[in-house]
């Protein structure tokens, strides 16, 4: 099986089981040194993922209350991407990834191939600062041959976890005019996923 199945795989298993912050951070450890053994994470096993949660809470409060969503809002996308224009698209090296938040009037149902590309509410301009991202960024420049799959792996299932972890106080502003929302998460122009639909009770997986 080829690391993209695998990445896959792995990323649908994080959505169907929707681990804790704790339980999530060693299944991603666990799939790093089966699908790119190569890659060194020393770096990541020193940060502190409770820490890295509550920095994306943060970034979710203050940029849901600053901005708050249109009423014909029915998704949310998390988009994962260079915010320093200074990536190299051929082998993924250079940037710093972090994500964008957008929200659309459609519904992955409706527009499977393309729900995340149509903004209606576009937070551009209030990415997040989350140090684990920036850190995985500054690494991928030691791993030529495998920074695309390191994106891939790692940054969105790290991406998937802390959504699935991450709503729990801030919820209720992205409910104000719709019972749920759909989020999802990945890159534009690569992988997506939908994590699952946003509720009072949390997220319900799809």
């Amino acid at each position: 099986m080829d690391r993209a199945k695998k990445t896959d795989d792995f990323i649908l298993k994080l959505i169907k089981q929707q681990p804790d912050i704790d339980r999530g951070k060693k299944m991603i450890f666990d799939a790093i040194g089966e699908i790119i053994p190569g890659y060194n994470f020393g770096s990541l096993k020193g940060l502190d993922f409770d820490r890295t949660l509550i920095e994306f809470e943060n970034w979710l409060v203050q940029t849901i209350t600053s901005d708050p969503l249109p009423i014909s809002v029915k998704s949310i996308w998390f988009g994962l991407g260079d915010v320093s224009n200074k990536e190299d698209a051929a082998t993924g090296i250079g940037g710093e990834i972090q994500i964008t938040l957008k929200g659309s009037k459609f519904l992955p149902s409706s527009k499977p191939k393309d729900w995340f590309k149509k903004d209606l509410w576009d937070a551009t301009g209030k990415q997040s600062e989350i140090k684990a991202f920036k850190t995985i960024s500054n690494s991928l420049k030691n791993y030529p041959n495998d920074a695309q799959d390191i994106q891939s792996l790692v940054l969105v299932a790290l991406a998937v976890v802390l959504l699935i972890n991450g709503f729990d106080i801030i919820k209720h502003e992205f409910l104000v005019y719709q019972p749920s929302l759909a989020i999802g998460c990945g890159y534009e122009t690569g992988i997506h996923y939908v994590v699952g639909n946003l509720t009072e009770e949390g997220i319900q997986t799809p």
